[in-house]
């Protein structure tokens, strides 16, 4: 083999050793991550009691329900923006104002679920509401 190619060969088993310890370094975030919150909210909520949990589980069940339309809503705005983004000629003031239907709903959709999220709160004592609290925090980035 000449130079070049040995070089070549060993850049090769490089890049894919590389590679590989990439995609399982990965791998433990991947499936420990990969827990939905509702799984994170049912592994905080063993510790209340069944009647609390019950209440809960339906006030959250609830909050789904009343914020589901304002998604629906958000997902076809989202799409007639992006409509609006590819047409030929581009409109930017259609754009724009498509924008700020989105970001309307998104306040509103926010707005209830604060709402919910506060009359849950109002029912379970203090150390239960750190739990809820602790819930209600965003994941670190990956």
């Amino acid at each position: 083999m000449n130079t070049k190619l040995k070089l070549a060969f060993l850049a090769s088993i490089l890049a894919n050793v590389l590679l590989a310890g990439v995609f399982l370094g990965e791998l433990p975030r991947r499936f420990d991550g990969g827990s939905s919150r509702q799984q994170q909210m049912d592994k905080a909520l063993q510790d209340f009691p069944a009647p609390m949990q019950a209440r809960f589980r339906e006030k959250i069940d609830h909050m789904r329900k009343d914020v589901e339309p304002i998604r629906d809503r958000m997902r076809e705005a989202r799409e007639a923006a992006i409509r609006i983004l590819i047409a030929e000629p581009f409109d930017e003031g259609a754009y724009d104002r498509q924008i700020d239907t989105i970001n309307d709903l998104r306040v509103r959709m926010t707005q209830r679920m604060a709402v919910s999220f506060k009359e849950a709160a109002l029912d379970l004592p203090p150390e239960r509401r750190s739990v809820l609290a602790k819930m209600l925090k965003r994941p670190p980035p990956r």
